[in-house]
C-alpha cells in the first residue's frame, strides 16, 4: 500500500492480486453486455458513467468484495464502534449501484468533477490500461495538481470531495476502469 499526500488529503493506492480477481472475465462480461449498459453524465460527446446490473457481470462481485475488504482494513480507524463501510448495490438490497464503469476510447477524457455527497471514500480500480491512455489528476482550484499513473490492477482510494479528472487517452486502445463510492453503514444521523 502506498500513500500520497495532496495538500491535506491522503490518496492511497494498492495492488489487488491477479489470483483474487479475474480481470479478463470482467472485461469479457463488460464488453459482451453493451446492450444492457445504462449511462449517466453525457459530457464532451461521451457517456462518462456506465452502469451494469450485477447479473450481467457476475465476475465483478469478487472485485467489489476485495475492494470492500481493503477499504475496511485501510480506514477502520475512522469508523465508530459497530460501524463498517459498504459499497451499495442492488444485490445488497439498495435501489442504486454505487459502482460504475468508465470506458475511454482514444481521444476521450473525463472532465473535472468530484464525488461529494454522503460517501466517506471514493475510488477507482483500473481494469484495462493501455499505453498512453491518460492518468488521473487531482486538482485544487486549477492551481495545485497531483498526477497518479494508471496501471491495470491498481486500486486508488481518495476523499470524495477532491476534484479530479482523467487526461486524454492519446493511445490507440480503450481505457476501462471501475469507480465506486463507500458509505458508512449503518448511517449515523446527525
Amino acid at each position: 500500500m502506498k500513500k500520497d499526500m495532496f495538500l491535506e488529503h491522503s490518496i492511497i493506492s494498492a495492488k489487488i492480486s491477479d489470483e483474487k480477481i479475474n480481470i479478463d472475465a470482467i472485461l469479457y462480461e463488460f464488453q459482451n453486455s453493451t446492450k444492457h449498459h445504462t449511462h449517466t453524465h453525457f459530457i464532451n460527446n461521451r457517456w462518462e458513467n456506465i452502469y451494469i446490473n450485477h447479473q450481467k457481470i457476475p465476475s465483478i462481485l469478487p472485485l467489489l468484495s476485495e475492494i470492500h475488504s481493503i477499504a475496511i482494513e485501510t480506514f477502520n480507524t475512522k469508523l465508530a464502534p459497530h460501524q463498517t463501510l459498504v459499497i451499495p448495490h442492488e444485490l445488497l438490497g439498495y435501489e442504486k449501484n454505487e459502482f460504475w464503469f468508465n470506458s475511454a476510447l482514444p481521444g476521450e477524457s473525463t472532465g473535472s468533477h468530484n464525488h461529494n455527497g454522503k460517501a466517506i471514500i471514493s475510488g477507482v480500480y483500473y481494469l484495462q490500461v493501455p499505453e498512453n491512455c491518460g492518468n488521473i489528476v487531482f486538482i485544487k482550484e486549477n492551481k495545485e495538481k497531483l498526477e497518479i499513473p494508471a496501471k491495470s490492477g491498481k486500486l486508488l482510494f481518495f476523499p470524495p470531495e477532491l476534484d479530479h479528472f482523467v487526461q486524454e487517452n492519446i493511445g490507440s486502445k480503450t481505457r476501462i476502469s471501475l469507480s465506486f463510492n463507500c458509505y458508512l453503514f449503518p448511517l449515523i444521523e446527525k
